[in-house]
């Protein structure tokens, strides 16, 4: 009778024991450790330079760097996460500095950019344009030269004065350069641009603004840079752009923006049009004269054309002889004050663009010398928003075909 009792006891603890390890396999697992780190705090020294650079900022009316401070709590004292600083989420070094002034002039910053953003060996990114940071100097920092990691820097519409550094040149990594100035704010100049010549990765530059009169050999150093995307040279004083160039090297330039230089020679001497990959090309008050180039006809990738105020002091006037018919991309094309003359019907018969679908959206031929009547097919351009025909001697009634254009 033991012995049975003694029996049934052990296979009530054998089926408890099963049971027990039956549950303890069906219960959840606790989750594996996570040890994904979060973001790394900036460097310490890095903190120290930007706190460097804002002692150098007099004055903040926007408050941009009201954030950069060095007491508080952990999260104040971090400068990844301060206004307009960007850093790298696996090492924490600073790699992008925002602080252009999006306002009015009024809420730019003033004081001067310090050197302390030497320290900053990793920066890629440096945008501190439209903000008043001249210095005592009033010129453009050479150190920043030395910013070897550089491939954006925007400096625009600071109101320096002075030379182009060709200290510039050492940032081989450029790839967007702005040094433009705006309409009475600075005054920089370069007489050498040859240090360009080294941003071999470039893709966009601007200097518009920027006093480039005695560089004869402008047209040579942009033809050394074919990697150009952009370009804008606007109102440099630039003398001419009749120059030749053997072998044309810029391949995927597509914008081009050369307005307000007065070359003063005929227009079919100028050297870039045969530059087909050009998609926005802006030739206006460049006085330039004589007719329009047989090889804008083949620029079939263009899409904006802008030729307008484009008279020299005898003002002879032209008539339109280049076959744009194939040009199915445009969908800007300013001849405002081009000095056209002849008839209206016959340059949008022959002239103008006439592909199926037309892109067409703006037409501008304002003040030339256009007579005769309105052709019927006007109504094809059913992609215009604006057309301009102002003063001009068109005479006639209006084609019924202009009620076609709905989004006039």
């Amino acid at each position: 009778m033991h012995r049975l009792a003694a029996a049934m006891l052990v296979s009530l603890l054998c089926c408890f024991l099963f049971i027990a390890t039956l549950k303890a396999q069906q219960q959840p697992q606790p989750a594996a450790s996570d040890n994904t780190a979060s973001p790394p705090s900036c460097i310490p020294h890095e903190r120290d330079a930007l706190l460097a650079f804002k002692h150098a900022v007099t004055s903040d009316p926007a408050g941009l760097l009201t954030s950069w401070r060095r007491d508080g709590g952990h999260g104040e004292q971090d400068c990844c996460r301060w206004r307009g600083v960007r850093c790298s989420n696996r090492t924490g070094h600073v790699h992008e500095l925002r602080l252009r002034n999006t306002r009015e002039e009024a809420a730019a910053m003033e004081g001067k950019i310090s050197p302390s953003l030497l320290a900053l060996d990793h920066l890629e990114h440096l945008d501190l344009s439209w903000n008043d940071l001249t210095g005592p100097s009033g010129r453009l920092p050479e150190f920043l030269g030395s910013l070897k990691n550089l491939s954006y820097l925007n400096l625009s519409s600071i109101p320096f004065y002075g030379g182009l550094p060709p200290q510039f040149g050492n940032l081989s990594r450029m790839q967007y350069l702005d040094l433009s100035n705006s309409n009475f704010r600075g005054d920089t100049n370069s007489t050498d641009l040859s240090w360009l010549t080294r941003l071999s990765s470039i893709q966009y530059l601007n200097l518009d603004l920027v006093n480039l009169s005695t560089v004869v050999d402008w047209h040579h150093v942009m033809n050394m840079l074919p990697s150009l995307r952009v370009l804008h040279l606007s109102d440099c004083s630039l003398a001419s752009a009749n120059q030749s160039l053997p072998h044309l090297n810029l391949t995927n330039l597509e914008e081009l923006d050369a307005s307000w230089n007065s070359f003063d020679h005929p227009m079919v001497t100028s050297w870039f049009w045969n530059i087909t990959s050009l998609r926005y090309l802006y030739l206006h008050a460049t006085s330039m004269y004589g007719q329009f180039p047989d090889a804008l006809g083949d620029m079939t990738s263009l899409q904006v054309l802008d030729l307008s105020y484009n008279y020299n002091n005898d003002e002879k006037y032209r008539i339109m002889t280049t076959d744009l018919k194939n040009l199915c991309n445009l969908e800007v094309l300013n001849l405002d004050w081009a000095l056209l003359y002849g008839d209206i019907a016959e340059l949008f018969r022959n002239k103008l663009p006439r592909c199926s679908p037309n892109k067409l959206q703006e037409l501008d031929l304002n003040w030339n010398q256009l007579t005769g009547m309105l052709p019927r097919w006007i109504g094809q351009l059913t992609s215009l928003v604006i057309l301009n025909l102002g003063r001009n001697n068109i005479t006639g009634s209006l084609p019924i075909s202009v009620g076609q254009l709905t989004g006039l």
